[in-house]
């Protein structure tokens, strides 16, 4: 069963010189308990693809499907990279916890701290660490608390932005296993973004590869990672540390004045055709339809051959 199907879902920014789109037109289709990893680097317009898709796009920007326009699922949770931000910090965790159980799914007041203690124990905290203040917590525990809040409104939907980012590595790949498990078990479709791809790949159903807020290959993570096809992939993964060749290091995202990102896809081709080292003259002016299989495919006119990876 499909949690999430959203078509050509476009996030633009009017300016007087004509408006400016920065993620899409994107397809989305996510089922029940399915992890979804979105990577890309910074500017690539993962983060504001996730806050489209909960509806809380930054101020000045519209978000539209082809509906003409965008609303989120009913149940959409978003877990966001600064776990302090979930938290009235003069409240205990439990408290935090038992306010949203009653006010958004409705549980009646004594029915509450049970509630609150299941959902910590089942992000691994134990129910009297509930009576801890955010501040008395380390990165990791708050981190699980903010998963917590967001089963707690019980979600169709829920969405991870950079939640790992600030945790030292054991503990990061810790909380992406436990936030993956528990997006699985309760059903729950999850869209996670990270720019740690080896990490994500490790525990995600399916990839999509941004950049420019397009995307630009989509797989399971073990082709993304050991088959890349687009130009843009195979240079983020051959920069990864460990790799035997790695990639020269990526330039910077071309800025307009104003700060926006310049995207050749406002053009109607390529967003990577700027920097892109084999680039075409077509590519600078026409976006490749997807090519490849249904469980890897990509949009590129000179995709990296099968030799190249060998």
């Amino acid at each position: 069963m499909t949690s999430l199907s959203i078509r050509n879902l476009i996030v633009e920014k009017p300016r007087r010189r004509g408006t400016l789109t920065l993620v899409g037109p994107l397809d989305l289709d996510l089922r029940r308990g399915e992890i979804l990893g979105l990577v890309g680097e910074s500017g690539s317009g993962k983060t504001l693809t996730l806050r489209a898709l909960a509806g809380i796009p930054p101020a000045g920007l519209e978000v539209r499907d082809s509906s003409g326009t965008y609303h989120p699922p009913c149940r959409t949770a978003m877990v966001f990279q600064d776990p302090m931000g979930f938290f009235n910090p003069r409240w205990r965790i439990s408290r935090s916890l038992e306010e949203v159980l009653r006010v958004v799914r409705r549980v009646p007041a004594p029915v509450a701290p049970a509630r609150a203690g299941e959902l910590l124990e089942a992000v691994g905290l134990a129910r009297e660490e509930g009576k801890l203040f955010p501040f008395e917590m380390s990165g990791g525990m708050v981190q699980r608390s903010a998963i917590a809040m967001a089963l707690a409104v019980e979600p169709e939907v829920m969405l991870a932005d950079e939640v790992t980012s600030a945790l030292d590595p054991a503990t990061r790949d810790r909380i992406l296993q436990l936030l993956c498990r528990v997006g699985r078990e309760r059903q729950v479709a999850t869209i996670v973004v990270s720019h740690d791809l080896p990490s994500l790949a490790a525990v995600a159903d399916r990839v999509i590869v941004l950049y420019g807020g397009r995307a630009i290959e989509e797989g399971s993570p073990g082709e993304i990672l050991g088959k890349p096809r687009h130009r843009y992939t195979d240079l983020l993964v051959r920069s990864l540390p460990g790799r035997e060749t790695r990639g020269a290091p990526l330039p910077e995202i071309p800025r307009d004045p104003a700060g926006d990102p310049i995207l050749s896809s406002s053009a109607g081709g390529c967003p990577f055709a700027r920097r892109c080292p084999v680039a075409l003259a077509r590519c600078h002016g026409e976006l490749p339809d997807w090519s490849g299989e249904k469980n890897h495919r990509f949009r590129c006119f000179v995709p990296v051959r099968g030799e190249d990876h060998g």
